[in-house]
């Protein structure tokens, strides 16, 4: 009896295709309807009341703008837009003067349509995304897509609220290759400033970006499943 060679498997190579974000593309246009629609449907722009209680559920539970990297419809949209590749400029995340502004701009408005019923506070609340979103698109064409994010009044209370909570966690894994603060929203770069293994920053919205960059597995967010080495127990400066 003949033995045949039994036929060479060869082995599956991994894709390095990022799998389209079907989540985040679902809140972008959801913001997009509400932003196309709002003016004859002004009911819809009370959805963002839904939006700030899904942030400050995010805030309570997990810590911070946790909301912001994982649920806001906005953030979502702007991810969407063309990377220019320049820097946001120093010191715009520590500035507080957004949430002053965006107390100014709701009197402003209702001084101006004095609203006296739900459809005409509906208005005022549409404008508002409508002028917020205006200065979101001409600081993505001045700065980066993440402009808005980085002065969001609402991301600042945010990050008031239990900061800290959560963090990247960094595994012995990492050679520091620079890949995730290229990839991370506000630049940041977890390795360079972990304490005890793990990354914490106020302004860390928690949105996963650096550790689906990350080509050796090392970053995991806090509270989830490790997918890399053992993390270090070490302080990095």
């Amino acid at each position: 009896m003949t033995n045949h060679p039994l036929p060479r498997k060869h082995p599956v190579k991994k894709s390095n295709r990022k799998p389209f974000p079907l989540k985040r593309a679902l809140e972008a246009l959801a913001f997009v309807i509400v932003l196309a629609f709002g003016w004859r449907y002004p009911y819809l722009a009370y959805c963002m009341f839904l939006n700030v209680a899904v942030g400050l559920y995010g805030a309570i539970r997990h810590g911070g703008r946790h909301g912001c990297g994982n649920f806001c419809p906005r953030g979502a949209f702007y991810s969407f837009l063309p990377d220019t590749g320049r820097k946001l400029p120093p010191g715009l995340l520590a500035r507080k003067m957004s949430i002053a502004v965006m107390i100014v701009m709701l009197v402003g408005l209702a001084l101006w349509l004095r609203p006296n019923s739900i459809r005409s506070w509906g208005m005022v609340f549409y404008l508002m995304i409508v002028i917020t979103t205006t200065v979101g698109l001409l600081g993505w064409l001045v700065f980066n897509r993440y402009f808005w994010c980085s002065v969001c009044p609402m991301g600042k209370i945010y990050k008031m609220i239990r900061p800290g909570r959560s963090g990247i966690r960094v595994a012995d894994s990492c050679v520091k290759c620079g890949l995730c603060s290229k990839a991370c929203p506000f630049g940041f770069f977890p390795p360079g400033k972990a304490r005890d293994g793990v990354f914490r920053d106020p302004d860390c919205m928690l949105c996963r970006r650096c550790v689906e960059r990350c080509p050796k597995q090392a970053l995991s967010l806090e509270g989830a499943k490790p997918t890399g080495a053992n993390p270090s127990g070490t302080s990095s400066n």
